[in-house]
């Protein structure tokens, strides 16, 4: 596998590429996946919802049905457009008189005639597979017929039947598709699969890489959400793993039916320090195998599954010690995390970040140069930034006017009566709202402003929303900070570094909060 893994772990990319997507060798999609953590344990509990910010590695989890061997079959549902036609045509065709239950049977049917397709290429038992190629053949569907050809068909029969017809007609479609032979199908399916003893999994990633506006298509994702919901439980054999940008989870949540039904089996991606330097300590030990042998001699012996050990392994590698853009004395490691939402991909990028930056100064490449690290972090805060904000485009389409107009304007730390007076003076204008409060949640949501929870003598200590299970509420008694990549990129006022909370390896795990 050596050869193999240099494709994507190399001089360019020494922690590989951060988009989980781009590796298609399995093989060594496993080698990088790191399994010693909260989450990939909590696969086994079968989540039905895989719920996480963009970069937290949704899709990373959901590929991990390669190698984890929970399941026997699986499709995987990545064509956007035609998921997102899928949507609309259901939409189109309900209304509020329309029941939840009717448009989540709808999403059944349409999503198992996939499982069908996919199982009748491994049911042996000829009058099963006669029952299931039976409702096939009604549908449309052909032997030949690959999954995003079945998916067209599917959206392609719901886009004609609703074409002129008035909302409501569900019932009409759900005789179109045959209930009766659907019913058939889905037993057959069952029995097999029963008998076997063996499971299947649906996966469909992140909404986050679709083109919708949820408001719109409200009625369709609600009875989305009320079909994933209803599945994996204790007796199925038919799964689903569905993957949602948790940056829309409120927005989600408020077109639930059934939030405490809806997300019972809910998995959320929320990382730790302690993790992602496992995370980055797994890459570290392959880059430097392949790379840098003599030097791997000197610290194979480290194992990343622990997290002190990872830990030694960057100390290895690292100056004990770095001076910030405001001349204050850093570790390495917590200077690395505090510009990180704590994120796998914002660690990922840093860390490349840092390591491009050394090659290209020509240091002597290992132990890394202080300067690598703090040209590593700078060279792509703003790039981190735009990411964050890009993700919450959908429902802060102004977050960036309001960071570029408002956050130069504030120091490290706050009050409440400082932001304010920004709001009114700057404010208003960027976010083109008189309202306060929309301002204020605005910010804390994507990450930009936390609320003051200590300082020391070195520096401030902040909570940040991205690390608590609820909104991060504030007083009009609290003091604010800025997160340090938005200050970093928006403003150049000097002053105490700020340290999210979560971001030093021994604080406590905040999801045991």
């Amino acid at each position: 596998m050596t050869s193999d893994i240099q494709k994507y772990i190399n001089r360019n990319e020494p922690f590989g590429p951060i988009d989980s997507r781009e590796i298609h060798d399995k093989r060594i999609m496993e080698s990088l996946f790191e399994q010693h953590n909260r989450m990939y344990k909590s696969l086994h509990q079968r989540p039905s919802l895989i719920l996480g910010r963009r970069g937290s590695g949704k899709t990373s989890y959901l590929q991990s049905i390669y190698f984890e061997r929970n399941y026997h079959y699986f499709i995987e549902l990545e064509t956007a457009p035609v998921f997102v036609k899928i949507i609309e045509a259901i939409q189109s065709m309900s209304s509020d008189a329309v029941f939840p239950e009717s448009i989540a049977e709808l999403w059944e049917t349409a999503l198992f005639t996939t499982v069908f397709a996919e199982l009748r290429k491994h049911i042996r038992n000829l009058d099963q597979k006669a029952v299931l190629e039976g409702y096939l053949s009604k549908m449309g569907v052909r032997d030949q017929d690959t999954i995003d050809t079945v998916l067209w068909t599917i959206a392609d029969t719901l886009s004609d039947h609703a074409k002129g017809k008035p909302a409501g007609v569900i019932s009409e479609i759900l005789k179109r598709f045959d209930k009766a032979s659907f019913e058939d199908a889905k037993r057959e399916a069952v029995n097999f699969l029963e008998k076997s003893n063996q499971r299947f999994v649906i996966l469909l990633d992140s909404l986050d890489e679709f083109t919708l506006h949820i408001d719109s298509v409200a009625r369709a994702l609600q009875g989305l959400l009320k079909f994933v919901g209803s599945l994996n439980g204790p007796d199925d054999f038919i799964d689903i793993r569905f993957c949602l940008p948790s940056e829309l989870y409120h927005s989600f949540l408020h077109i639930s039916s059934n939030p405490n039904k809806d997300f019972r089996r809910t998995l959320l991606l929320q990382w730790i320090a302690p993790e992602l330097i496992m995370l980055g300590a797994q890459r570290l030990l392959i880059f430097l195998q392949n790379y840098e042998p003599q030097y791997y001699q000197t610290v194979k012996h480290l194992k990343s599954q622990d997290h002190s050990e990872s830990l030694k392994l960057f100390q290895a590698i690292f100056p004990s010690r770095i001076r910030n853009r405001a001349g204050i004395r850093e570790q390495p490691i917590p200077y690395i995390l505090r510009h990180t939402q704590l994120l796998p991909r914002h660690f990922l990028i840093l860390l490349n970040s840092i390591f491009a930056i050394a090659e290209k100064t020509g240091n002597t490449f290992l132990p890394l140069h202080e300067s690598d690290i703090i040209h590593g972090v700078h060279a792509v805060e703003e790039r981190l930034t735009t990411e964050i904000l890009t993700a919450y485009r959908p429902i802060h389409p102004k977050a960036e006017a309001v960071c570029k107009r408002c956050i130069p304007e504030l120091p490290h730390r706050f009050s409440f009566g400082d932001l304010e007076r920004v709001f009114r003076t700057h404010g208003k204008s960027a976010s083109e709202s008189n309202e306060f409060f929309d301002f204020k949640r605005m910010l804390i949501e994507i990450g930009a402003v936390g609320r003051v929870i200590g300082e020391t003598e070195h520096y401030i200590k902040g909570l940040f929303e991205y690390t608590v299970p609820h909104e991060l509420v504030t007083s009009t008694d609290d003091d604010l900070c800025i997160h340090p990549l938005f200050s970093g990129v928006f403003s150049s006022k000097p002053g105490k570094p700020v340290y999210p909370y979560g971001s030093i390896i021994d604080d406590d795990d905040y999801r045991d909060s």
